[in-house]
């Protein structure tokens, strides 16, 4: 719509000048009441005024209704429809916004919402969007996973696997998950169980004929590595020579691109020396071609043959606990990351040097695997003042009992050494009982 500003014009040449403009149809003339140009333009002017005002106001009530109707278009194109449950996972997976997770974190959450959009199914059929979950949905659903008796590491998982979820596909509406407590973690009971020495040595007995499992074992005990970073490893991460392995550990090589320095000990060098002699050395190569295969092809096969060798050894890898619907797995291929902390500390390893190789951040997770003392004090007590006690002393002649005794109190004091202070105190009641057995024996 244009703005009226009307035009001049004369009846006849030399004449008055006339001001003429169109209202809603209607043509209107004023007379300027001057045959001069200049003042009938000043007149024109004064006469389009009123009018020109009155189209002004229409001309702004068009333009703010223009910009109602845009503002409307704007929000219903923000207003995305509502997410489909059945579909929120591939929502969730294609969204740009969601945290870049790792392949196997990925196949957990994916396993923690199939069970979540299981249970809505079945129990609230009438819930179609992510939007209409309530509070009480949630607390429902975490009702669900608490009967299940999940331990509580897994419970909350579930629970802040959902939050984050809710939070990246609907992150202006309310959260469900938000008001969902965790649960507390009971510290012993997803611990590993911790080998002792014997145990060590009957799991390398129990797959002599298994070369390949065998020197699996020694490398996992031996380097601190996680499974999947021993079975993939390639001798470009050896230095024969420094005696030093270079590792980027699979577990934080995405996110943090971390790379460790592990001193290779005797029985981690043989191992590689043993697997590559007689070879021209391939530094893309596999240490453990056979089971890197294995191990692309499904990784629980190892996990399970790993599992009978524990079985075989005669350690029970699970054990049934309270409140627990499924039961704990204590014995594994971790076991062995906590043995290397052992046996790491008893040499001498400094503590921030333990820390970098197993990737524990603070001195409190390190703690949890420095924590068997105890085992590996009864384990020296049986060794040496219980059952093979007389066996070693009376192997021994008489000139040679006190240096026996003498050297058996130099080992048991480097295995005091050797245990962190939580267990220290522990450790001697045990070491001195073996002690005084000793002396007993001996009428030393």
């Amino acid at each position: 719509m244009k703005t009226r500003s009307g035009h001049l014009y004369q009846k006849k040449n030399g004449g008055t000048w006339y001001v003429r403009t169109q209202v809603d149809g209607k043509v209107i003339v004023r007379s300027t009441k001057t045959k001069n140009r200049r003042e009938a333009e000043k007149r024109r002017i004064e006469i389009m005024e009123p009018y020109a005002l009155g189209d002004k106001a229409k001309v702004y009530k068009e333009i703010v209704n223009k910009l109602q109707e845009t503002e409307n278009s704007l929000t219903a194109l923000n207003e995305a429809p509502p997410l489909a449950i059945n579909k929120a996972w591939i929502d969730y997976i294609k969204s740009p916004h969601r945290p870049d997770s790792g392949d196997s974190t990925l196949d957990q959450y994916g396993s923690t919402w199939k069970r979540f959009d299981k249970w809505i199914t079945a129990n609230h059929a009438d819930i179609e969007t992510l939007d209409q979950v309530s509070e009480k949905t949630a607390a429902d659903y975490a009702g669900n996973l608490k009967a299940a008796k999940l331990a509580a590491s897994t419970f909350n998982q579930h629970k802040n696997f959902l939050k984050l979820l809710w939070k990246v596909l609907l992150p202006h509406k309310l959260n469900p998950w938000k008001r969902i407590e965790s649960r507390k973690l009971n510290p012993l009971a997803a611990r590993k169980q911790a080998l002792s020495s014997s145990q060590f040595e009957n799991l390398l007995a129990s797959v002599e004929n298994e070369p390949n499992y065998h020197d699996l074992f020694v490398l996992l005990a031996w380097t601190g590595l996680r499974l999947v970073d021993v079975v993939m490893m390639k001798y470009s991460a050896v230095d024969f020579r420094e005696n030093v392995l270079t590792i980027a550990p699979k577990k934080t090589e995405r996110r943090q691109g971390k790379i460790v320095h592990i001193p290779i000990f005797p029985a981690a060098l043989e191992v590689l020396n043993s697997r590559q002699s007689e070879k021209v050395l391939d530094p893309t190569s596999l240490v453990f071609p056979e089971l890197a295969e294995i191990y692309q092809c499904d990784r629980s096969a190892i996990s399970k043959k790993i599992t009978k060798a524990f079985n075989r050894a005669g350690m029970d890898t699970k054990k049934a606990q309270a409140n627990r619907k499924r039961k704990q797995v204590i014995y594994g291929a971790h076991s062995l990351r906590h043995f290397f902390v052992t046996v790491a500390t008893a040499a001498g390893m400094p503590d921030a040097m333990i820390k970098s190789i197993t990737g524990h951040g603070t001195d409190s997770m390190l703690s949890h695997y420095q924590h068997i003392g105890k085992d590996l004090a009864a384990d020296l007590s049986k060794r040496i003042g219980g059952t093979q006690a007389p066996t070693m002393l009376e192997a021994t002649t008489e000139g040679t009992a006190p240096k026996a005794v003498q050297l058996a109190k130099a080992n048991l004091m480097d295995a005091i050494a050797a245990l962190n202070n939580s267990d220290i105190k522990l450790a001697k009641v045990f070491i001195n009982k073996a002690l005084k057995d000793i002396e007993a024996a001996e009428g030393y």
